[in-house]
């Protein structure tokens, strides 16, 4: 009997490194970055790096993928060979995506797809997609795939640290943070996702070197006993800092079965600015 082929989905704000999606042969839908001079594609033809330098002198925006680049996505699958996939998007506090790819999947009908909202961002999501991605190379059916996208959902955890609320703010997606936007212009707010998918302040700290510090003891805080589990490291322009949080996340949380490492890609710094860093922790079943 042959295995059933399930296809993994998943949008660029998931912030999954390349080698990496193309190692669990995941599907990435690129959401798209609107400027002054016209609309780019996230991680196609924008990067972080190309959102600090315009937020000096203009204010960027995000949107969903293209109805035309889920619709090519779509027909891709089928030529492979999918009748089944799962999708596992960006909040839907965040973004319209979820709704958008529901629809057009609907309305496309030639594979039968689950669409998932993460509640989360960045490599929240993305440690998601890559944990299912392998899953269904073990060849794990459809049905029970399900099954254990919304257990990971509800078993993955990530904080982060920003510079500054303003893009938050500017953009529409501050969340339940918006009491902090009045804050000391030194505090820096550790944030995270509720499990409605949005943005809270889980802590404040009165300066930058204090921030990985709470991050250590914000994942302490929600350590489970006796569960395997993967850990997750991000920043946003601040690779230094982020590789020491890996090292002292690995003494910390040593029986990790994977760690993923990204940088927060060109969408999600339009929201979020330079000076990011986060760490996650998702915990698997025995």
């Amino acid at each position: 009997m042959l295995r059933e082929k399930v296809a993994i989905i998943t949008d660029s704000c998931a912030d999954v490194p390349e080698e990496l999606a193309e190692k669990y042969h995941l599907f990435v839908l690129p959401m798209q970055i609107v400027c002054e001079d016209g609309v780019y594609r996230d991680g196609i033809d924008m990067t972080s790096e190309d959102i600090y330098k315009r937020l000096e002198k203009e204010t960027p925006k995000s949107s969903t993928p293209s109805g035309a680049d889920v619709e090519d996505l779509l027909q891709e699958l089928v030529r492979q060979g999918y009748k089944k996939a799962i999708a596992v998007l960006l909040a839907g506090g965040l973004s319209g995506t979820v709704n958008q790819v529901r629809l057009l999947a609907e309305e496309f009908g030639g594979i039968e797809i689950a669409v998932y909202d993460s509640k989360q961002a960045s490599i929240g999501i993305g440690g998601i997609a890559i944990q299912a991605a392998k899953y269904a190379e073990e060849g794990m059916e459809f049905e029970e795939l399900k099954e254990k996208v919304e257990r990971l959902i509800e078993r993955t955890k990530v904080f982060f640290s920003i510079d500054t609320l303003k893009y938050l703010k500017r953009g529409g997606r501050i969340g339940k943070a918006a009491a902090l936007a009045g804050t000391l212009l030194d505090i820096k707010p550790v944030m995270s996702f509720d499990e409605d998918g949005e943005i809270y302040a889980a802590a404040k700290v009165r300066s930058r070197k204090g921030v990985e510090k709470r991050l250590l003891q914000l994942m302490e805080d929600v350590k489970r006993e006796g569960c395997p589990y993967n850990l997750m490291v991000a920043d946003g322009g601040a690779a230094e800092e982020r590789e020491a949080l890996e090292e002292k996340l690995k003494e910390r949380f040593p029986d990790y079965q994977a760690i993923y490492r990204t940088k927060i890609g060109a969408a999600l710094s339009v929201h979020l600015g330079p000076g990011l860093l986060g760490a996650g922790i998702q915990y698997l079943e025995n």
